[in-house]
């Protein structure tokens, strides 16, 4: 069946809509650095950028003139955002504002970070910012300075961070998407595993990301919360990564394992240290630094050997090629940080986004393949163990069920059946009746038995139940539905006048019983001594009418 759209029409499509992309960017940048609106719009954003910095050991000092009249037109709103800080607002020697107000952090005297508004009066002459930190890293670490209004800051904040905060979005659905679409096609088929530990490492990744995103820090109360959580996943991250790198490669190498086991220690170190109040999670960061950076190392050189002996080249290759496309990324983010055309780490999420896609994409194709081969398999076996004239399962099936629950037989019923009148009806009818007399008789045992065991044409003429847990049943119930069946046909073929031979069906039903039986197979012997009773009696009984 051909496809709605040529190959050359879709190129052409595709390439118009990469043009439409294109324009929409280029005219997104081109006016938001030169349309003249901007500077008139009463919701613009001033940034302050003439101020004073003065540093020691303890504290950083920002002061300054905010050489704008703030009033209701400009807004009087002055924002920044600060990582693991601690901020004092003076405006004219009069504190205004103060974060954290009580620092009731029991593990660590940072406050986390946090999106700051302060409220200017109408009126500012000097203003003087005060930065600490717990961290020398962070002491030194001057913001941005914005001002505005109430809507003005959060769109400013939205509009220049939505777009990391969005791709971290599509990474958690496709990691949720892929441990749900691994959790469907497991069902059916047996696979390694590789998009569930791809969705699982993409949903940690996304956790990651979207906690050290500020659009996320803007809606969440607890910052605190929001802090800890982000070093906590990034502890977590290299042991899914590593496993799901394992799986995708197939490779057996103990190294992983090792590895594995050196991070778990490595995330425990940090929390004990933690909790005893050695060293916060941000001061033992580093060793989680470390420990990514070792698992680097051992995917090169994993990847070279892999390449060199030619084992499983293709996928590693892709892999290696995802990785380049990574790092391009990065490197991108630096030059956009340094430059100042980008923010929020917006070209690292969007490379990780992109690694998450291209092995998905690779792995759902292996999955698909297996799932093809599996529903292949799949019905190759119902073939293998279905009885073609009646739908039951056949004596190959019934053989391997029997042997697998020899192993416990405890409880378990076997019915024996056997039709009366075949070689009747196939020497006085005909074989094609014949064949109707069985499907008809298979169809009445299956539709009794089936609900409560299995059921197994296992010869011409010879049937067979296998009902677990029977105590919980009253099999006597169930041959009398059996009986009352057979007799229901009976009458009604009559009724019509239909040439066909009276239909009996005989049987007899063993329980396992470990004072009677050795094993299933006697249970079974005695079921079939018990049919061949009711057989003869059956036959006795037709020769007198």
């Amino acid at each position: 069946m051909k496809s709605g759209i040529s190959k050359g029409s879709f190129i052409l499509y595709l390439s118009i809509f990469v043009l439409i992309c294109s324009f929409v960017l280029y005219v997104f940048f081109s006016d938001k650095a030169n349309d003249a609106r901007h500077e008139q719009s009463t919701y613009d954003i001033l940034e302050w950028t003439d101020y004073q910095k003065e540093e020691n050991m303890t504290r950083t000092v920002i002061s300054g003139t905010i050489r704008v009249k703030v009033d209701d037109k400009v807004g009087n709103i002055l924002a920044f955002y600060s990582i693991h800080q601690n901020i004092k607002v003076f405006v004219d020697n009069q504190l205004i504002y103060r974060y954290p107000v009580l620092n009731d952090n029991p593990f660590s005297n940072s406050p986390g970070y946090n999106w700051n508004f302060v409220a200017l009066p109408n009126r500012v002459n000097n203003i003087e910012i005060e930065i600490s930190s717990p961290y020398a890293s962070n002491l030194k670490s001057v913001p941005n300075f914005f001002i505005g209004n109430n809507i003005s800051v959060p769109a400013h904040i939205l509009s220049t961070n939505i777009v990391p905060f969005v791709v971290c979005i599509i990474m958690l659905m496709l990691g949720i998407i892929m441990v749900i679409y691994h959790c469907v096609i497991s069902r059916n088929i047996k696979t390694d595993g590789k998009l569930l530990k791809l969705g699982v490492f993409s949903i940690l990744l996304s956790l990651w990301s979207l906690n050290e995103c500020r659009v996320t820090i803007l809606i969440m109360h607890n910052n605190l919360v929001t802090s800890y959580f982000s070093l906590l996943i990034l502890m977590m991250l290299p042991i899914p990564f590593s496993v799901f790198v394992k799986t995708f490669y197939e490779d057996d190498s103990n190294i992983w394992e090792i590895f594995c086991k050196i991070d778990l220690y490595q995330i425990i170190f940090c929390i004990v240290m933690q909790l005893i109040d050695m060293y916060n999670l941000k001061e033992t960061l580093w060793t989680t630094h470390v420990m990514i950076g070792l698992l680097l190392i051992i995917i090169c050189v994993q990847s070279f050997k892999l390449v060199k002996n030619n084992t499983h080249s293709r996928m590693v290759k892709l892999h290696i090629i995802c990785i380049v496309v990574c790092s391009a990324f990065l490197v991108a983010d630096l030059a956009a940080y340094y430059f100042d055309f980008w923010g929020g780490n917006t070209f690292g999420r969007i490379g990780f986004l992109a690694y998450i896609v291209v092995l998905c994409v690779a792995s759902t194709g292996e999955s698909a393949s297996l799932m093809k081969k599996g529903l292949e398999a799949n019905a190759y076996q119902t073939l293998a163990y279905t009885d073609q004239m009646t739908g039951l399962n056949n004596r190959t099936c019934f053989n391997i069920d029997f042997e697998q629950l020899s192993k416990a037989p405890k409880d378990i019923a076997i019915i024996d059946f056997d039709l009366n009148n075949l070689k009747y009806a196939n020497d006085t009818y005909g074989h094609s009746v014949g064949d109707q007399y069985i499907k008809d008789c298979s169809t009445i045992i299956s539709e009794i038995f089936n609900g409560i065991g299995k059921c197994y044409r296992v010869g011409g003429d010879e049937f067979v139940a296998i009902i677990e847990k029977s105590s919980s049943l009253d099999l006597h119930y169930y041959l009398a539905m059996l009986e009352s069946s057979v007799d229901a046909l009976n009458r009604g073929n009559k009724k019509q006048g239909l040439k066909v031979p009276k239909m009996q069906i005989a049987y007899g039903c063993a329980v396992y019983s470990p004072d009677l039986d050795k094993n299933l197979e006697e249970t079974y012997n005695r079921a079939d001594k018990l049919m061949y009773i009711d057989k003869k009696a059956k036959k006795e009984i037709r020769n007198k009418i």
